[in-house]
């Protein structure tokens, strides 16, 4: 009974019913479901092929950022360990919303092998701010080089405003993070302040990272890098798909698929990424719906994948004492 109460239940009960609402209103005509199948079933293996293993190697280099902030937390653990570790909050992130989830796996897991859970949690944070500051550059750069394109449409347009709004509003979030989180705040603040010490000790290790900018502008560098090839797997999908806009300007789509597709209302973003998809390419490149969302589908796929390893991973981990 008590479990019928929790609100974390009634929350997963309503991802699972948008995800699921809105994938069946876009595939519920029988003509629509064909038409996806016959785009599918005659998908160029090639382009399936690279974009598999192009995935692969995103989360790699996610991987390896996320490494590089746990060490700056200081949270020693070895390539195989973080690893494991990972790819069991891929997986658990394919469930769950915006990748929160996953990331609760991972400090979870951290924790159990006996980790700060704090100092976890904060390269979790410092690893997804990295994530953020890489999405404001490269998302906004997009958008600004493809604005009269996006802008084409009125609906798009005022898509194209909210999302530049929503990174204006995450590059101040960020800013003010880091003026709270300062020392000095931090020092001032009353001696029984409740968790005190423990705030000390993280802020400490996030300043560590602007003493330490060079490995700061290096995981930068790894997220840049992680988040092009990460769009760059959705246009191969597209191109699989017989679905071909342009390499830049669909590339440009990708801040806006990514970020609203990231809102905490579905699981993993299926449904809401491939509405996004059907309306993006549909009213700026003429693109059939059915092609729209084969190619969000085939994208989605090439990089989920890569989380059933996760799934192992994850038992083995939890089950260890």
């Amino acid at each position: 009974m008590n479990r019928l109460k929790s609100p974390r239940l009634w929350i997963v009960v309503f991802q699972v019913a948008v995800s699921a609402g809105l994938l069946g209103w876009i595939v519920s005509r029988p003509d629509f479901r064909a038409t996806i199948q016959t785009v599918l079933a005659q998908a160029d293996l090639r382009w399936l092929a690279a974009g598999f293993a192009l995935a692969g190697v995103v989360h790699l280099l996610c991987l390896a950022r996320w490494r590089v902030f746990l060490s700056m937390a200081g949270v020693r653990v070895g390539w195989n360990e973080s690893a494991g570790i990972f790819f069991a909050g891929l997986f658990s992130g394919l469930f769950l919303p915006g990748g929160a989830g996953g990331d609760l796996v991972k400090i979870g897991l951290l924790a159990s092998r006996g980790h700060d859970p704090a100092l976890s949690a904060l390269s979790v944070i410092m690893d997804r701010l990295a994530g953020s500051v890489t999405m404001i550059l490269l998302g906004a750069s997009l958008l600004a080089a493809q604005y009269p394109w996006l802008s084409s449409n009125p609906v798009t347009a005022g898509i194209v405003q909210s999302i530049g709004i929503y990174l204006l509003i995450v590059a101040l979030l960020i800013a003010a993070s880091v003026v709270l989180s300062s020392g000095p705040v931090v020092s001032h603040l009353p001696p029984g302040w409740p968790g005190r010490a423990k705030l000390v000790e993280v802020s400490a290790a996030y300043f560590r990272s602007a003493r330490e900018w060079p490995r700061t502008l290096g995981a930068i560098a790894i997220s840049a890098v992680m988040l092009a090839l990460f769009f760059l797997t959705y246009y191969i999908a597209a191109r699989a798909c017989g679905v071909d806009p342009g390499l830049v300007r669909f590339l440009s789509l990708m801040p806006l698929v990514d970020i609203i597709a990231g809102l905490p209302v579905s699981l993993g973003g299926l449904g809401v990424r491939e509405g996004v998809f059907v309306l993006l390419l549909g009213s700026l490149a003429g693109v059939p719906a059915a092609a729209a969302v084969a190619a969000s589908l085939t994208g989605y796929m090439m990089s989920a994948v890569w989380g059933v390893p996760g799934a192992f991973l994850w038992l083995i981990r939890k089950n260890r004492p």
